[in-house]
């Protein structure tokens, strides 16, 4: 009887130590990031200047790294009879289909196509100058009259950008003159009146923004679309500007300003909000009171009066070299955790 009862007791001994082994059981380690992923360029450029840096706290849609983009302004002020690109779009298959990204119809719509037939004999009146101002007085009916500015000039010819049209008519013959009053002496040429054809906005690569709507007007210089090296992959919109995807602390920061990327380069690494962990190095003892699931309370050596509920993740299957075992012991999101915090998780 005694022999049973001396059995009884060490088999209930037995089985009572792990629990309260587990209840005094202290385990330290470090806040770590659980999860790490990377910015990486949305397309080929230049870097702008940035301020970010490692250990800043981000929000979702902060601005992070400024990229460079191409500009294709409105050359004359005008008209966009026809929109056709789309944020997004590949600009060679939208050039393909509509032969251009949009067109341009300058707010001076007429223009003369000259040449030096009929210009006075003297040697200066057979020189036409790009940019001088010149009048044009119908052959048909002199009272048709008009004024301009040469816009280009060729060894077939020169063209005339019409600013003013006193009655005279498309598709009109006209002598054109560099005197006012449209002495004989002072004509350079002679040619006829038309339309001018709507300017094809074209470029290379993809679009990444859109600045004006069909029918606008725009002034010259007037900003038509920001287009970008290489095909986008769901980025469109915005300034080019790489932004921070969501809540997250900053890891790593390799981008450096004013330098050439690739596209799919990384520039920084993060840890999303509410990844962090307590990884901490447990002896091979304590590893009985432990298995993924298990409740700990975590205490910050920072701020000793907050408790914080983790669960243990997982342990590893492997020892360090130091003979331990790496535990990681997931943590609710909240504002006192801070990567690389020494704190301990308690039974």
């Amino acid at each position: 009887m005694k022999k049973t009862t001396c059995l009884l007791a060490a088999l209930l001994l037995t089985a009572i130590m792990p629990a309260a082994l587990a209840e005094g059981l202290e385990i330290e380690g470090t806040i770590q990031a659980g999860q790490t992923r990377s910015i990486t360029a949305p397309y080929s450029g230049t870097l702008g200047d940035f301020t970010a840096e490692a250990g800043d706290v981000l929000s979702a849609g902060d601005a992070l790294f400024p990229g460079s983009t191409r500009k294709d302004c409105a050359p004359p002020d005008g008209t966009v009879p026809g929109l056709f690109a789309q944020a997004g779009d590949d600009a060679a298959t939208v050039q393909e289909r509509y032969g251009a990204l949009c067109y341009l119809e300058d707010a001076v719509q007429y223009e003369a196509n000259c040449t030096g037939s009929g210009a006075d004999r003297d040697i200066e009146d057979k020189v036409v100058h790009a940019g001088e101002t010149v009048y044009l007085k119908s052959t048909q009916n002199s009272s048709h009259k008009g004024e301009g500015v040469v816009t280009s000039v060729s060894a077939e010819g020169f063209t005339v950008e019409i600013t003013r049209m006193d009655e005279l008519n498309l598709n009109e013959s006209v002598k054109v003159y560099r005197d006012s009053d449209c002495d004989s002496d002072s004509c350079i040429g002679s040619g006829r009146t038309a339309h001018r054809a709507a300017r094809a906005v074209n470029a290379t690569g993809s679009v990444l923004r859109v600045c004006v709507s069909e029918g606008q007007t725009v002034r010259r210089g007037d900003l038509l679309f920001e287009i970008v090296p290489d095909a986008l992959e769901g980025m469109t919109g915005g300034d080019g500007t790489v932004k921070m995807p969501e809540d997250g602390v900053l890891l790593s920061v390799s981008a450096q300003t004013g330098t050439q990327t690739q596209k799919d380069a990384v520039l920084a690494t993060y840890c999303p909000a509410g990844a962090m962990v307590l990884v901490c190095a447990v002896d091979e003892d304590d590893l009985a009171v432990l298995e993924p699931g298990t409740h700990v309370n975590v205490t910050l050596d920072a701020w000793p009066e907050e408790t914080l509920d983790g669960t243990v993740e997982k342990i590893a299957y492997a020892a360090n070299e130091q003979g331990e075992f790496e535990v990681t012991v997931s943590l609710p999101q909240a504002d006192v955790l801070r990567i690389g915090l020494n704190a301990t998780a308690s039974l």
